[in-house]
């Protein structure tokens, strides 16, 4: 049995590691206990930030986890080091008073340097991916998560929350791209909060978009279809730009075909020419609506699925990410009649994806041997 250790966070390291836990299990386990005793609402992708961070002593849990904490690890608080703040550590009170304190100083232009931020993550993500970005965006989903958490003011919230969707979408592409679905999961769900209080609807659907993604790959594509036909949505699709529309619309084929829904997916993909109309916002790219339309064809074994993801890669993908994931599908689609060539962009997926540090498609290319 441990002894306390104050608030070094030994004592907590210790109690997870003799269950045998990983931070995303303890943290998935006290979500978990969290909803069966009605205590706070967190994801469990949070929670491991916060675990981590208690743990090496850089925070100490509020009193409802640390109460939780005690349940989940069978010990009392003293055995964990909590069982009261340590002397120059302000209580919770004072915390709030100066958190809230924080964020009320935040103005327009503090905002704004945030949003100027995300630009240039943005920026030095299509090029470079997680190597480059992904310091940047976890620090601004952090800073802007604690800042709308304790901004009472209600109209500073939509502001604060319209660059933290954005970030914490962009934190979410990050860990697809290292094959962490649970935690993409976790970024994802933050950012649709986030663009819903913002009250953007383009913004929600970036979201909801990257969530069916992480379903479909993880093997349920009918949940993923059926996220993206929430009738929950459908208030907010009355103010979608039309190329939105379109990428919803793609999204929904790709969903579809991999659920095996052969006739719905066609329907979706015939409900909007693909050039009808072009996004108008950064978060989309419009060689991203090429790509998921040559992926549902791909899934329905149409031969015309190379030919558009050939559309993918005419239209100027702005990104790495896009271009890599183009490549691969390219190759799967071209290596029945076409080996030499279906290689060719396996390579280039290959050397693409190495270079944003995309573990899930060299992954994947390992897994057939630089073979689609």
């Amino acid at each position: 049995m441990s002894t306390p250790t104050g608030a070094d966070g030994a004592a907590l390291r210790g109690a997870r590691a003799a269950r045998g836990w990983s931070q995303s299990g303890a943290a998935r386990a006290l979500r978990a206990l969290a909803e069966e005793r009605g205590g706070p609402d967190a994801s469990a992708a949070s929670l491991k930030t916060q675990l981590s961070r208690w743990e090496n002593g850089h925070a100490r849990p509020e009193p409802e986890y640390r109460a939780l904490l005690a349940e989940l690890y069978g010990r009392s608080a003293e055995e964990l080091g909590l069982a009261s703040a340590p002397p120059g550590v302000p209580d919770g009170r004072e915390r709030l008073r100066g958190a809230l304190a924080a964020a009320a100083a935040v103005d327009d232009g503090v905002a704004a340097q945030w949003a100027a931020q995300l630009a240039a993550a943005r920026s030095i993500d299509d090029e470079l991916g997680a190597a480059g970005s992904a310091g940047v965006a976890a620090a601004l989903v952090a800073q802007l998560t604690t800042t709308l958490r304790h901004t009472a003011a209600p109209t500073r919230r939509p502001a604060l929350a319209d660059v933290l969707s954005g970030a914490a979408a962009l934190a979410g592409r990050h860990a697809l791209d290292e094959d962490d679905h649970d935690a993409a999961w976790g970024h994802l769900d933050t950012a649709a909060a986030a663009a819903r209080e913002a009250g953007s609807s383009v913004l929600v659907v970036a979201a909801l978009v990257g969530r069916a993604e992480v379903l479909r790959e993880i093997g349920d594509a009918p949940a993923a279809a059926a996220l993206l036909d929430d009738p929950a949505w459908e208030a907010m699709w009355t103010s979608l730009p039309a190329g939105g529309c379109a990428l919803l619309d793609a999204a929904r084929a790709v969903a579809l075909a991999a659920a095996g829904e052969e006739d719905a997916a066609r329907l979706a993909l015939a409900r909007r020419p693909i050039d009808a109309a072009r996004p108008e916002w950064v978060d989309i790219e419009w060689a991203d609506v090429h790509h998921r339309h040559g992926q549902a064809l791909l899934e329905l074994g149409d031969p015309a699925a190379a030919a558009r993801l050939g559309s993918a890669l005419a239209a100027g993908p702005r990104s790495a990410r896009t271009r890599a994931g183009v490549h691969a599908d390219l190759a799967r689609a071209l290596a029945h009649d076409d080996p030499d060539g279906a290689a060719g962009h396996a390579r280039e997926a290959r050397a693409l994806a190495l270079r944003i540090g995309a573990r899930r498609l060299t992954a994947r290319l390992d897994r057939t041997g630089g073979r689609p």
